[in-house]
This record gives structure tokens, sequence and C-alpha cells, in this order.
């Protein structure tokens, strides 16, 4: 909880011996690891309820005093009519807490496509449930005889 900038002093214990290391605290980016696990796994939210989702960084979760959820980085179609929007932070689906974006796209994949899905969403300091109508899943052309 030191500010980006600050110098300070590290103990350290190397080679048997106590040592004080000078450092100055920075301000790491996202990881973007977790930008790479949701190209695999976005596909089954993304076509049924229009979002796109990224995991949460350590720093987030401790912000936002959550254990788990993920950040929507793109809302459009159903989560977008439903008044989700990006920036908003996903924790529950049907009930299931939600704790990253790998599990979530296997969660949303097992949902029902012709039910509402309930989604506790938190933008800010507010938390509200939210239900999305999925999109309906995509009907086989008809063949002709």
């Amino acid at each position: 909880m030191i500010a980006p900038g600050t110098k300070a002093s590290l103990k350290v214990f190397h080679d048997g011996k106590f040592k004080d290391v000078p450092v100055t605290i920075v301000e790491f980016e996202a990881d973007k690891t977790a930008a790479a696990d949701v190209v695999d796994t976005e596909t089954a939210s993304r076509s049924l309820l229009g979002l796109k989702v990224s995991d949460l960084t350590d720093a987030q979760k401790a912000e936002l005093r959550v254990k788990g959820g993920v950040k929507v980085d793109a809302a459009d179609g159903p989560a977008a009519r439903a008044g989700l929007r990006e920036g908003d932070v996903l924790l529950k689906a049907n009930n299931v807490e939600i704790t990253g974006a790998k599990q979530f796209a296997a969660l949303v994949a097992k949902f029902d496509r012709s039910k509402p899905i309930n989604v506790l969403a938190r933008r800010g300091d507010q938390a509200t449930f939210v239900l999305i109508k999925p999109a309906a899943a995509p009907t086989p052309p008809a063949s002709s005889k």
C-alpha cells in the first residue's frame, strides 16, 4: 500500500547475511497473459450474451475488495440491452460465483439458451442483479429436396 515513486529499503537474507537493499516502488501494468486466456474462452459468452470479459488483476480485486469476478471489456447485443457496459465487474451468474474468465465462459456454455441469465454486476460502489436474455441459437438452414 505504498505509492509508486516512493523510495524504500528492503532487508534481505543472502549468502548467510542480512543486507539492506534500496528500492523504488513502481506500478506494474496489468498482466497481459489474462487477455491471452480470454481469446480461447470468450466465444460462448460473446455469442450468447454479447460480452467480452477478462480476469481482474490482484490489484483490482484488492481495490474492489472482492475475491473473484471478471471485468467487462465490451458489451453489445443482449448484454448491452440489459444495461451492462465496459468497466462493469461481474461477480455471479445464476447464483454461481465467478472466479475468472475461463470459468465464466464454461458457465455460460452450460446455460439454457431459452432462459434469462441472472448476473450480479458491480459498477463503482453499486451492485445490482441484471437479467440477460441470451441470443437465440442459430437455426440450421432448411434443406430442400
